[in-house]
C-alpha cells in the first residue's frame, strides 16, 4: 500500500517502480566435470543446480487506486486497521495507492490532515482535500465518476520509451467495493484484496499477461484485466456483472 496525495505522486512512484529491475530466483543447472559410473557401466554426468537471481526490465505493473475514506464504515472496519498487512502482502507484483493518504508531510502541507494509522512505525496521514484532488484528476481523464463510496480502480502502469511511466486508463476498471459486499461478491474486502494479490503473483512479472502491447491491442488488454477480476468472483455474480457493466465492475476508459 502506497500513500498518494496527487495523481502526479502516483505517476512518479509508478515510474520509480518500473525503473527498478524485476528480480526472480531461478534454479539453473551447473556444469559438473566429474563423472559417475552406474551399475550398467554407463557414465553419466550428474546434474547439479544452483539458485541465481535473474534481473529483468519491468515493462508493466498492475496498480490499484483505492478510494476509501478512513471514517467510512468500511474504511474503519476493513481498510485502515489492515493497511500495514496489505502493505506487506501486496509485494512486488502489484501496488495499491491509497488516495488522500500520505506520510512525512511537512506541517504546512494539507492543513486538514490528521493521523489515521501507523505502518512500520511511520504515521500515515489523511487529507480530505488531497482525496478530492485525486478524484477530480482521475474523473478528468476517464469516464469514471466517484460514487462517494469505497471504490478500487485497477489499471496498468506502463513503461514508456523515454523511461518514464504512463497510467493506462484505457484498460482501467472500477470495482465498487461496498456494493460488491452487499451482493456477496466476497466475504470481506480483505478476502477480495487477497485474491487480487494472488492473481498478480500468478500472472505478474516483468511483462504481465494483462499488459497491453502492439500485438494485443487496447480492447484485448483491457478486456483481459476485466475478465480476470470477474473470474475471482462467484460464478453467478460474475455472469450478472458482465450484464451490468455500467454499475459494479466496469471499464472506465473515455
Amino acid at each position: 500500500m502506497i500513500p498518494a496525495h496527487s495523481l502526479k505522486s502516483i505517476k512518479d512512484r509508478a515510474k520509480n517502480c518500473l525503473l527498478r529491475p524485476y528480480i526472480t530466483c531461478q534454479r539453473q543447472p551447473v556444469a559438473d566435470d566429474t563423472f559417475q559410473f552406474m551399475t550398467s557401466f554407463n557414465m553419466q554426468r550428474p546434474v547439479k543446480y544452483q539458485t541465481v537471481e535473474v534481473k529483468e526490465e519491468r515493462q508493466s505493473k498492475l496498480i490499484g487506486i483505492l478510494f476509501c475514506h478512513p471514517k467510512s464504515p468500511l474504511g474503519k472496519a476493513e481498510i485502515v486497521d489492515h493497511l500495514d498487512y496489505f502493505h506487506e502482502r501486496s509485494g512486488e507484483t502489484v501496488d495499491f495507492f491509497c488516495a488522500g493518504f500520505g506520510a512525512y508531510w511537512p506541517p504546512e502541507f494539507h492543513p486538514d490532515k490528521s493521523v489515521v494509522t501507523k505502518i512500520n512505525d511511520t504515521e500515515w496521514l489523511f487529507s480530505s482535500r488531497a482525496y478530492n484532488d485525486i478524484r477530480k484528476e482521475i474523473e478528468a481523464e476517464t469516464s469514471w465518476e466517484h460514487s462517494g463510496e469505497a471504490e478500487l480502480v485497477l489499471l496498468s502502469a506502463r513503461r514508456t520509451h523515454q523511461n518514464s511511466a504512463e497510467l493506462d486508463f484505457s484498460s482501467a476498471i472500477v470495482c465498487k467495493l461496498e456494493q460488491m459486499g452487499k451482493d456477496k461478491a466476497f466475504t470481506s474486502v480483505r478476502a477480495f484484496f487477497e485474491s487480487i494479490f494472488r492473481f498478480a503473483e500468478k500472472h505478474g512479472g516483468a511483462d504481465p499477461v494483462w499488459a497491453l502491447s502492439d500485438k494485443k491491442g487496447i480492447e484485448t488488454g483491457g478486456g483481459f484485466l476485466k475478465e480476470s477480476i470477474l473470474s475471482l468472483l462467484p460464478k453467478n455474480l460474475s455472469e450478472s456483472y458482465k450484464q451490468a457493466e455500467h454499475f459494479v465492475v466496469r471499464d472506465i476508459s473515455k
